[in-house]
């Protein structure tokens, strides 16, 4: 008996029958299969004790392994296909079941997966009854679930987890509360480092990292113009002197942002960085040398944003490190020149949010907004 005759096989052969009638860009393997079964798309295979006797009796080896059909075969081939022509898991009738799947199974000994036209028919289904349970990962982050309750293991990667990329309890900020007044001081804003979305809800005014006509962008900027609305901002263009030049601002109402809180949005054209870069003081954390006026025109930006935020009598501002994404400033210098110029310019600003999704750059964020105020001996 060749190998292409046999009924029974094992999961490695599946792999290699199905593959001979999948296209090669479409070819899967075991962990593919493994995968489909995860998510019930596919039975887990015959365990010897359910072949026919004139096959078992002829295994030499036998242990927990499992065999496969010509209709596991076909299964396998079929979901590929689908899944390729943009079929989802749930719509092939995938995830976690919730409902007797013996109408969708072939006899035992054609193995248990049953047909592709037959996954998606409709069906009426109790809930199952699941075990649910709570995790109090720390004060203000709570794991629920349903199912196996962790172990103690688990638990203790969770935690690590948890620490090595969730923001700290408590936001990193300036140690002692800044007394309002009518004169505009040095040394008074509040540096705030937050581990979130640049869009998620604020009370004051949010800062656009923009380009120098004031159009929707990509990354932050291109999230900003998502949430306040490209129609709602685009108008407004009109009451801005444009292109703006490095350095500049511009601003817009914060048309849908307003329901999240922002009562304004200050569009601000940052530096592009075109100086040299010297890569190996820079893994050093070294300062680079800026030779083309790149420090002095982002310290211009942002005087120029504090003044435009004292005109409008606003004192909050939630903010991207300006110029340290798509615009090259290296990041650790581009940090320390924004606080520097935040804590020595006159202004009655007194909190200003600086946001990222980025575990790394929340981070180095802390780290450079730290040793500023060592060096300004405010900290």
């Amino acid at each position: 008996m060749n190998a292409q005759s046999k009924k029974f096989f094992l999961l490695d052969e599946l792999v290699t029958r199905a593959n001979e009638s999948l296209p090669t860009e479409l070819a899967i393997t075991e962990r593919t299969v493994r995968y489909y079964q995860s998510n019930n798309l596919i039975g887990k295979g015959l365990k010897i004790s359910e072949l026919p006797e004139e096959f078992s009796s002829k295994i030499v080896q036998r242990g927990n392994q499992r065999y496969f059909t010509l209709a596991d075969c076909t299964t396998v081939v079929d979901i590929r296909t689908a899944l390729e022509k943009g079929a989802s898991i749930e719509l092939l009738g995938g995830g976690r079941s919730q409902v007797n799947d013996e109408q969708y199974l072939s006899p035992v000994l054609q193995s248990r997966s049953y047909e592709m036209s037959e996954i998606v028919s409709d069906y009426i289904s109790l809930p199952e009854v699941q075990d649910a349970w709570s995790l109090q990962l720390r004060s203000d982050l709570t794991l629920n679930g349903t199912g196996a309750r962790p172990n103690v293991d688990t638990i203790r990667e969770l935690q690590k987890f948890v620490n090595l990329n969730f923001a700290p309890e408590q936001t990193m900020q300036s140690s002692d509360e800044y007394e309002d007044d009518d004169e505009p001081t040095t040394g008074r804003v509040r540096i705030e480092i937050e581990l979130v979305d640049i869009a998620a809800p604020f009370s004051g005014l949010l800062v656009n990292a923009s380009n120098a006509e004031v159009t929707p962008g990509g990354g932050v900027s291109g999230r900003i113009w998502e949430v306040c609305g490209v129609e709602e901002l685009s108008p407004q263009r009109a009451n801005s002197k444009l292109p703006l030049k490095p350095g500049q601002v511009a601003f817009t109402t914060a048309g849908r942002g307003e329901s999240r809180g922002f009562t304004g949005v200050i569009h601000a054209y940052g530096p592009r960085w075109t100086s040299p870069v010297d890569k190996e003081s820079l893994s050093k954390g070294k300062k680079q040398t800026p030779t083309n006026g790149e420090e002095q025109t982002l310290i211009r930006t942002w005087e120029n944003i504090l003044k435009m935020a004292d005109e409008r009598s606003e004192s909050r501002l939630a903010a991207p490190l300006i110029s340290s994404g798509l615009f090259g400033y290296p990041f650790q210098d581009c940090a320390e020149v924004t606080f520097k110029t935040l804590l020595e310019t006159p202004t009655r600003v007194t909190h200003v949010h600086f946001r990222t999704v980025s575990r790394r750059s929340f981070d180095q964020l802390v780290e450079a907004r730290n040793r500023v105020l060592r060096k300004l001996d405010i900290a």
